[in-house]
């Protein structure tokens, strides 16, 4: 523990001077009013960057192609495939979701009537819940459509960056060879790179089957005992479930107020298999599919909600844990490839802090 101390301390001692001297660099940027044409210039390249991205997660998937088929037409097929994958997925699932929303608005006046009930129960004076109705509606409208175009504004920059991404991978290898010529220890780079491309691959395909298995489960036993808008809310508790500790419990809580508001009889039952189901789902579907529980740690999920809010607005929030995932295997990745030569695996990875710890602890 006094080894990782001290290693903590060298790494602060080594930070603090560059982030000094970022801070006084934005406050001089901000006094000779070059501050605003500087993040105009990043808004305009965020695009470029984001596609530096997208061609790093499509690598993994056009190298197991590439085993079969020649390289470019691997690139064209895995960016066409991955495409058309969405574009069928938005055509089926935004429908439904656009129909279920709108009766979700439907039913607002039945929920805010029975809130009404609720603090007239517990005297609450009535202008103020009069004022939350006219208020709750009254921003709740201005919060959809804000959401609406950032969405809009959000899926232009993802359209520019999958084509620049498109293009990096094209020229993958004109890349490579340039940081063979510049870097000295490029093989360190190879290893990071292929430690965490393969790494980030196994966790988003078993992210996607987990989210899947959840929403599915959770739509069906909502579905089946009638509650309303069950796909709404089963992809709000998948996505929520991503959250560590709180998360589940967040989306269930959810669930059980709109029961609450929506049924003269609460629905025991549904709720239960709900909580049921989560329980299935982090102590056996979660390690099987990764072959260990989830391990980000909570303040860089908790960090990464304002960092994906400040670069992707309300989608980035809601894949936040996602980007707290992936920056953690990269910077594991960037550990293993320091101290080894050999493509990581998912078990060099993906370990738990606190059990490496406590066993370094048992060894001193």
């Amino acid at each position: 523990m006094k080894h990782f101390l001290e290693q903590v301390d060298r790494s602060a001692r080594h930070i603090i001077f560059p982030i000094l001297v970022i801070l006084i660099g934005i406050l001089i940027l901000k006094q000779i009013d070059m501050y605003e044409r500087i993040v105009r210039i990043y808004h305009a390249c965020l695009p470029v960057l984001l596609g530096v991205v997208v061609a790093f997660f499509m690598q993994p998937m056009i190298d197991r192609v590439q085993l079969y088929l020649p390289k470019r037409l691997s690139v064209f097929l895995v960016y066409i495939v991955f495409a058309v994958i969405v574009s069928l997925l938005l055509v089926v699932l935004v429908p439904i979701f656009y129909k279920q929303i709108i009766e979700c608005v439907k039913m607002l006046p039945i929920w805010l009537e029975r809130f009404k009930n609720i603090l007239e129960s517990y005297h609450i004076p009535y202008d103020f819940h009069s004022l939350l109705e006219r208020n709750s509606l009254k921003e709740g409208s201005m919060f959809v459509v804000d959401t609406l175009c950032s969405t809009f504004s959000t899926a232009m920059d993802y359209g520019v960056a999958y084509l620049t991404g498109f293009f990096i991978s094209i020229d993958v290898e004109f890349w490579k060879h340039c940081i063979y010529k510049v870097f000295k220890n490029a093989h360190r780079f190879s290893t990071f790179y292929h430690t965490a491309s393969k790494i980030i691959y196994q966790y988003l395909l078993g992210t996607f089957l987990d989210l899947l298995f959840i929403t599915v489960s959770t739509w069906c036993i909502l579905s089946l005992s009638g509650f309303p808008n069950a796909f709404v809310y089963a992809l709000l508790l998948a996505l929520l479930n991503l959250f560590p500790y709180i998360g589940a419990s967040i989306g269930l809580v959810l669930i059980v107020i709109v029961a609450l508001l929506s049924y003269e009889h609460f629905p025991f039952l549904p709720i239960f298999l709900v909580w049921l189901l989560q329980q299935l789902e982090s102590n056996v579907i979660q390690p099987m599919i990764f072959h260990k529980t989830m391990d980000v740690r909570p303040i860089l999920s908790f960090a990464f909600i304002f960092v994906s809010d400040a670069f992707f607005g309300i989608p980035g929030v809601i894949l936040s844990p996602i980007f707290a995932a992936i920056a953690q295997i990269g910077f594991r990745s960037y550990l293993h490839a320091k101290e080894n030569d050999t493509v990581g695996k998912w078990e060099d990875i993906w370990y738990d802090f606190d059990e490496v710890m406590q066993e370094e602890n048992m060894k001193i």
